[in-house]
């Protein structure tokens, strides 16, 4: 019966209109059949007073502090006590009401046995929703620290590699520094201030991919056939933050630069399912694409679990000469 969402005078308040309103039909169900007001005034004070009781002693008191503690028998005990005591207290205030004392007393324990048997269901399935809710707060939390731990591995891997590049660049006087450093800075600000939860704009994230790839071309001495298509964007669409990095790093890193094609194609259909493919020619001798950025793959692959479970499909395929990434997403 706690409730974190309303507040308490207002929880308060819906209790006693509750007993109030029992109180009224208990009134004109009686008025019915029995001529004297009093007496039926004196049945629905009874009636209310003991009912309240036995609910809230039975949810706030005997279920919490006994039952829950794994104290069955003394639970068992206190409540068979507790509707005894009603029960007597309902008979020595309404007296006698039929000659079969057995029928008398049955008449005055239905109230409380019924009130006592809806409080302690009502107890069960708020303290099952209860524990529901904690676990998936609980799964929750340690999907979001584990999202945060690879996001942690993701952002400084890339940001080294790209340092490391720039550095050369610098290092070697390259003209493209200065733009290379500008391009840097646009994509560090995408990853710095735009994270600021598990989504971001689409169009957002399909720019930062268009700065990473002037920033290989500029880095490139050799100038591979580079080809990034997107169509069906629109500002509504959001995507997991920097999702598509790791294909775009590997496909850069490992691939063959020197006479190469890297083709990169994102697409949203009208039902909102993203279709994103990544191709790039890689060198016969080498390992194979995954097997080299097998941490990044991984990690990849753990972030689309997390988020987008059951709402989207990757598969990678290697050839001698081809790397392939297909992935879909549901982005509803």
């Amino acid at each position: 019966m706690k409730n974190n969402v309303i507040s308490h005078p207002l929880f308060y308040a819906l209790h006693v209109l509750f007993w109030f309103c029992y109180g009224a039909i208990l009134y004109a169900s009686l008025s019915s059949w029995i001529d004297s007001p009093m007496e039926i005034w004196k049945i629905v004070i009874s009636d209310v007073l003991t009912s309240s009781a036995i609910t809230y002693l039975n949810y706030y008191l005997l279920l919490p502090k006994l039952y829950s503690k794994g104290k069955y028998l003394s639970y068992v005990l206190a409540s068979l006590a507790l509707v005894i005591v009603i029960v007597l207290l309902r008979v020595n205030i309404l007296g006698m009401s039929h000659k079969s004392v057995a029928y008398t007393y049955f008449i005055r324990s239905v109230p409380a046995i019924g009130f006592y048997l809806v409080t302690t269901v009502v107890w069960f399935f708020a303290n099952l929703i209860k524990a529901q809710r904690n676990e998936i707060e609980l799964r929750n939390s340690q999907l979001a620290s584990e999202l945060k731990f690879l996001k942690l591995q993701l952002s400084p891997h890339f940001l080294f590699n790209t340092l490391n590049n720039v550095y050369s660049m610098a290092y070697f006087k390259d003209q493209n520094t200065a733009p290379a450093i500008l391009k840097l800075s646009e994509m560090m600000r995408h990853m710095l201030y735009e994270d600021q939860g598990r989504f971001v704009s689409l169009t957002k994230e399909i720019s930062f991919m268009e700065n990473f790839i002037e920033l290989w071309r500029l880095k490139l001495d050799e100038k591979p056939a580079i080809i990034f298509k997107h169509k069906g964007v629109r500002d509504s669409h959001q995507i997991a933050h920097l999702i598509f990095l790791v294909f775009l790093e590997n496909a850069f890193k490992h691939g063959n630069t020197i006479d190469g094609t890297i083709e990169i194609n994102l697409h949203v259909d009208a039902t909102d399912r993203l279709f994103f493919t990544i191709k790039n020619d890689v060198i016969d001798a080498r390992k194979t694409a995954e097997e080299e950025s097998g941490v990044g793959l991984s990690n990849v692959k753990k972030r689309l679990n997390l988020i987008y479970p059951g709402k989207h499909q990757l598969k990678l395929e290697q050839s001698p000469t081809l790397f392939n990434v297909e992935l879909t997403i549901d982005l509803t």
